[in-house]
This record gives C-alpha cells, structure tokens and sequence, in this order.
C-alpha cells in the first residue's frame, strides 16, 4: 500500500458516501444564513472569550477529528497526496489557531494612548477599544481549500465575527465537506458555509458585510472592491501577480534550484489562487449584460520568473536540469511528476493547453531548455524552463506578460542586479519576491528597491506560513493582509475613546461665550503642542543632525559601560 493510500484509507477503504455530494445553497437559504448571523452578532454572544475561544479550539478539532476525510476530499478534487495536504492545507490552520487561542485575549484588550497624547487629553483615558466589524464574508479558493477559507476564519473568530465561507465550486469534494463539518464543531447560528457559483456569489455580494475578504485576480478583485463600495463595505484583496527571483553572481545556485522546485512542485505550481466567476451584470452601468468575469489570470506567491545574473546563467540552468532529474525522476519512477503526491494535476484541460502552449512556442523559438513530461489523461506535467532574451527584450506572450500559474518558469538572464531591480518595477507589484545570494547586502539593495507584499531571502513560499507575519499585497498585488494578529486586527473596529467627566466642567466651561484672550490663551496652552524643533535648513543638514545623534548615543554607551565596569572593579576590591 502506497503512502497516500495508507494515510487516506488508515485501515480499510474510505467509501464514496463519507464524502458528501456537492449541492449549490439555494438563494433563499442564504438569505436565512444571513439574518440568522446578524440575529446572532446583535445578540451580543460572539463578543464573550469564552465564545470566541470556544469555537477557535473546536475548529482546530475539525481537522483533528477528520484528518484523513479531508485528505480524502483533497485528493478527489486536486490529486494530492496526504502530506501535502497537511503540509500546505492543514498544519498552518492549526499552527494559527494555537497562537489565536493562547493571545486572543491580549488582542481584544483596551490600547492606551496615553502616552502620545497632549497634557490635557493624558487625563481622558483616551484608549483604542477592539470591537467586532459584524458578520463577515470569506471568498475562498480551490487550490488550498482548507487553509485559504479556514485561516481567515481564524481571524474573524478571534475578533467575535460571525462568518459566512463562499467556498470554491472547483473543490467539491473539499467544499461540501466542510459544509457537513461546519455547523457540527462550530455555532451554526454564527457560522456558515456556502455552496455555489455565480448566482449564489452574486447574492452574497450584494449585501452589506462587516467586512470582505477575497483571494484571487485583479481583474474579479476589481468587480469584488465595486460590489463592496456599494454597500460600504470594507474589503482586503489578496491580489498576488508574478513573483519574480532574483538570482545573484554570488548566490549559490544548486540550493537556490533545490529549494525553488520543491516549492514550484506543490500543486503543480498552482499556488495560492483563487478561481471564481461572477455575474457582473448588476455592478455595470448596462443592465443587460448577461456575461460573467472568468477567473483566467489569478494568483499565486509560486515563483514565476527568475532573474538571473548573465554570468550565472548557465550554471543555473544546469543546476535545475540537474535538479529536476535527481529530486524528480521520470516515470515510471514514484517521484517523476506523472505519480508523486507532492504534486497534483492542473485544474482543467484548458490550464494543461495553456502550459503546453507555452512550452511549444518556446520550443519553436528555440528557448525551451528542459520539457517536464506529460500526461493528458491524468492533466499532469512536470517543471519545465524556458530561457528568454537577454534582459527579457523582445518577449511578448503569456509566459512573461501573464502569471504562469502552472509548472513552467521563465528563467530571464540580465545585465546586473539593478538590471533585475529595474525589470521588477517597470511591472505591477508582485505579492511575493524572493532573492537568491550569498550576500545579505545583495537582498537588502533589492528589498529596499523594490516593492512586493513580502520578500524571502533564499528561500520560498514561508510567508504565507509565517503567523506572525502580514501576508498580503501591494497595489497591484493587493491591500490589507491577514493572519495572526494582522488576521485578528482585520476583521476588528478600533473605536477611539475618550472619558471626560463632570468633574472636568470647569475647564470644559473655558469654551463658554464669551471667549476672552484670557480663555484663548489657555485653549492653546492645553490643546497646541506647539513644535519643539527649529526651522531645517537642507535634506543634507538633517542627515548630519542623524548622524551626530547616532555619534552621540554610541559614545554615552560606551561611557555608560566604562562607568559600570569601573564601579563594578570597585567593588572587587
């Protein structure tokens, strides 16, 4: 017995029917889940700790409970093995939902801000109070059905949000599990599932929500951010792009191969993305359109390009053939690409023709360096490279206009680092860059030069299992982020407070008609801070005024320490 069929099957075969069939949510039962949630969050319940703790440890024991079912489901919809179900889908669930439960009830406490505010706001109490946005929408994904809808739930759990979860319809068997487990181990009065496609999307668009959180395209985060304006909605969109790789003379290239294809490998590079159609007829000016937005550029934190330094090339390039005939062999071996269950199949036959379209026209030009082998029947197909241009000139095509989002890379030679530095920004921000040096100052130059959501240095794919770490976009790429903290803070109001009681009246009363120069005065003595720094001269003068104060705070260190040391020898003697 295989290792995915001993950790799907355990003991004896897993049947059809512990998979439940996949049935759309009718339009009136979504109306029902949602009065049902708001009829919940006004009743005040899911503010308490004992609530939000309750059904935060309950969802970790839905997947603790049902581990190999969901392994099951995953492997029916996508083709992975248990592992890596695990791996990317399960355990960062998990690990979120440890740390929410051990320091919810520190993030929900009142924050001081006593101590940036002016003398006469120092006696109001002023503080920021964490309250609960409402019931929440979860817009998910197919690829990683189980992290990308359960982590953000972890968050709105923790902030006291009732949640509805628009599951993927491209993960049945994934998405009508969890619509069974949900209301099982959570309040099914504050937490819901939703099945469907258009329509039902549609629906939960045009109602108002505490909050929105969607992952994928531009293009549908567009008409996700319109839909959410209308009602006045707030949103983050995690709206990826193509995460470039930055490969420098000095990085070490048979790591920096051995590292990339393990990661490219999962789900067959379809990392991260969210494939999901509208009707959009009702958010445009013509009423008659009757067309939807397909999903057909979404996004990934995968590596999608590399740029590699020109005297690198090369030994890069025979690093990755290298690479990928070691670590993945082809078949008939176990680890070639066509059997291994640390990958999975593209999601449809049209996604498999746009990999092998790619591939050909490369192999037309003459650039295709190494052809991942192929399977149709089974949608698989391993890594393949593709070797552009110098400094990518003259290339047009999907390759390097479109975000991949399968397993072919483009790998890019160019002229330096500023050269890759300058390729970057002349395109929309990436959600993920990686760097790839021997040299922390080669990754420094391109972090500070650059703008991505988040930026890894040799190595890939861990920010979006870091929970203390942001994850989300810039521009292009998205706005706001989410897990741990940043997940909680997302789906919380911070409501400004101020206490000023009766026993202040007699200052209140200053600003009583009539207002005397007397009265004035002291209005600005307690309500103008007034500014405690003398008119800049240059740029270059504040610079020498940072350096002076860097001078200063070493030398008092040091004199600090001396002191110490003198008074401690005293001692000594």
């Amino acid at each position: 017995m295989s290792d995915l069929e001993a950790s799907v099957n355990g003991n004896g075969i897993i049947h059809e029917g512990d998979i439940p069939k996949y049935e759309p949510t009718s339009i009136d039962q979504i109306d029902k889940i949602y009065t049902t949630l708001n009829e919940r969050f006004n009743s005040g319940k899911t503010y308490s700790l004992a609530y939000r703790l309750y059904n935060l440890k309950q969802l970790a024991y839905l997947i603790k409970d049902n581990e190999k079912r969901i392994h099951q489901a995953v492997y029916k919809d996508l083709g992975k093995g248990a592992f890596d179900v695990s791996l990317g889908d399960l355990w960062p669930i998990l690990n979120e939902v440890d740390l929410a439960v051990r320091r919810v009830k520190g993030w929900m406490k009142d924050e001081s801000r006593i101590w940036d505010a002016m003398l006469s706001f120092k006696f109001m109490r002023p503080r920021v109070k964490k309250q609960p946005k409402g019931p929440v929408l979860i817009i998910s994904a197919w690829n990683f059905p189980w992290q990308l809808t359960l982590i953000p739930l972890v968050g709105a759990i923790a902030a006291g949000c009732p949640a509805v979860l628009k599951v993927s319809e491209h993960a049945p068997s994934s998405s009508a599990l969890l619509a069974e487990l949900l209301p099982r181990y959570l309040d099914p009065e504050g937490y819901a599932v939703v099945l469907g496609a258009v329509e039902e999307s549609t629906k939960l668009l045009e109602k108002p929500w505490g909050h929105i959180l969607y992952t994928g395209s531009g293009n549908v985060g567009k008409i996700v951010a319109t839909a959410a304006a209308k009602t006045l909605t707030p949103s983050t969109l995690e709206l990826g792009g193509k995460s470039p790789v930055v490969v420098s003379s000095c990085a070490n290239v048979k790591i920096a191969a051995r590292r990339m294809f393990t990661i490219k490998q999962m789900a067959a590079g379809q990392c991260h993305r969210l494939c999901i159609r509208y009707a959009v007829s009702h958010l445009r000016h013509d009423a008659t359109a009757d067309q939807t937005i397909a999903n057909g550029n979404d996004r990934s934190v995968a590596p999608d390009y590399v740029l590699v330094v020109k005297d690198k090339v090369d030994e890069f390039v025979e690093a990755c053939k290298e690479t990928l005939d070691s670590f993945f062999p082809p078949s008939p071996s176990p680890l070639s690409f066509l059997h291994t269950p640390q990958s999975s199949s593209m999601r449809n036959d049209a996604d498999l023709d746009r990999m092998i379209s790619y591939l050909d026209k490369a192999d037309g030009e003459g650039k295709l360096v190494n052809r991942g082998e192929l399977n149709k029947e089974s949608r698989r197909l391993g890594i393949s490279l593709v070797k552009t241009n110098l400094n990518g000139e003259g290339e047009t095509g999907g390759l390097v206009e479109d975000e991949v989002f399968g397993p072919v890379i483009a790998i890019i030679p160019v002229d330096d680092i500023d050269t890759a530095i300058k390729y970057i920004n002349a395109r929309p921000h990436p959600l993920a860059l990686y760097v790839c040096s021997g040299k922390r100052s080669v990754f420094t130059k391109v972090i500070n030069e650059t703008c991505s959501g988040s930026a890894t240095w040799n190595d890939f794919g861990f920010a979006t299992l870091a929970r203390n770490l942001p994850f989300g976009g810039a521009g292009a790429s998205g706005w706001g982020s989410y897990h741990g903290k940043d997940g909680f803070d997302t789906f919380t109001h911070h409501k400004a407070i101020l206490e000023i009681p009766y026993l202040f009246e007699p200052l209140m009363s200053l600003r009583y008609p009539p207002l005397s120069n007397a009265k004035k005065a002291v209005f600005k003595f307690l309500l103008c801070s007034g500014i405690s720094f003398s008119r800049p001269v240059s740029v270059e003068g504040e610079e020498g005024k940072l350096k002076t104060r860097k001078v200063v705070k070493w030398m008092s260190t040091i004199l600090v320490g001396l002191v110490a040391a003198y008074i401690g020898g005293l001692r000594w003697k």
